[in-house]
């Protein structure tokens, strides 16, 4: 290659290193944006989840007297509806007459 051409070819890379460092700039936002989003929306499914349950509890209790001994029995009776695919539902009942302890968490 003669130095002429290798002249050619750097000023070449120098224009438009600008450039390519502003896209790998802006890709890397984007990326950092769209996880920021996929967290955003977890969280507010986990709260929508606990929120759900929560309320199928009381209703229960308020309804028939006793909370819910299991969450399959809120689900069928009470409309619960959970993505069990995303999350893992604890749920501890410790007696008829206390609110179980339940906690969202995702898979």
């Amino acid at each position: 290659m003669s130095r002429k051409s290798q002249d050619g070819l750097l000023s070449l890379i120098k224009s438009h290193l600008f450039a390519v460092l502003f896209f790998i700039v802006v890709a890397a936002m984007m990326l950092a944006g769209l996880k920021n989003t996929a967290n955003r929306r977890r969280e507010q499914a986990i709260s929508s989840a606990t929120d759900s349950i929560r309320r199928a509890i009381v209703t229960c209790y308020a309804l028939e007297g006793s909370y819910p001994e299991s969450l399959d029995y809120i689900k069928q009776h009470y409309g619960v509806h959970l993505n069990d695919d995303e999350f893992a539902v604890f749920y501890d009942v410790f007696g008829g007459n206390i609110m179980p302890h339940f906690r969202v968490v995702p898979k």
